[in-house]
């Protein structure tokens, strides 16, 4: 499974495409703290024992698309009502939906826990053949494995996540090209690491 830093990158991304447009910076930081809920929320089977998975003939339930959504669903219910102009209100929606739907493609590039993606449909699981991003390890502040997979995560997320975003925002200035290129190449050695590890 990909660690909470993971999804918090992951829930940022998606804050960051739009936050100069908010009014204000209470509502911004509950935007963005409402993301990080969104992105994480699956994990909620660690908490809840009749969610986790010995309840359910070892398959994670909340790692389903299913219940992924959930949460995104009801906020963009919300967001309908709450919100301003029809295309600040058709980003959000969006940015809902894909940071419930990043945890599972976070936990999925790990490539060490099959996933039941179409629960309740269909019990099959479905895991990456290869690994590009480590699994979280145990958070013990004496566990070397944990500060050195948390630095392989960031080393692929937040290059992969700028650029994206700075591709989604139509900033392809030479400069801003050649940067990056240096980032995807930066995320291209971290990948490499991440794949050679023993899963």
């Amino acid at each position: 499974m990909s660690s909470f830093l993971g999804h918090g990158l992951a829930a940022y991304a998606l804050f960051s495409i739009n936050q100069r447009k908010w009014p204000s910076t209470l509502r911004s930081a509950m935007w963005l703290g409402w993301l990080v809920v969104l992105a994480s929320a699956p994990d909620i089977d660690y908490l809840v024992p009749s969610l986790a998975r010995h309840a359910h003939q070892g398959n994670r339930i909340t790692h389903s698309i299913a219940f992924s959504l959930i949460l995104p669903l009801f906020s963009v219910a919300v967001l309908y009502f709450v919100t301003g102009p029809g295309s600040q209100r058709r980003l959000l929606c969006i940015c809902a939906v894909l940071a419930g739907l990043s945890h599972l493609v976070l936990d999925f590039l790990v490539g060490v826990t099959s996933l039941p993606l179409l629960w309740p449909v269909s019990a099959a699981s479905f895991s990456s053949p290869v690994g590009i991003l480590p699994s979280a390890g145990r958070i013990q502040l004496s566990n070397y494995y944990f500060y050195r997979n948390l630095l392989i995560e960031v080393g692929v997320l937040v290059p992969l996540l700028y650029v994206a975003r700075e591709l989604y925002l139509g900033h392809t200035s030479t400069r801003n090209k050649a940067w990056m290129l240096i980032l995807l190449l930066i995320a291209g050695c971290f990948i490499t690491w991440a794949m050679s590890l023993s899963r």
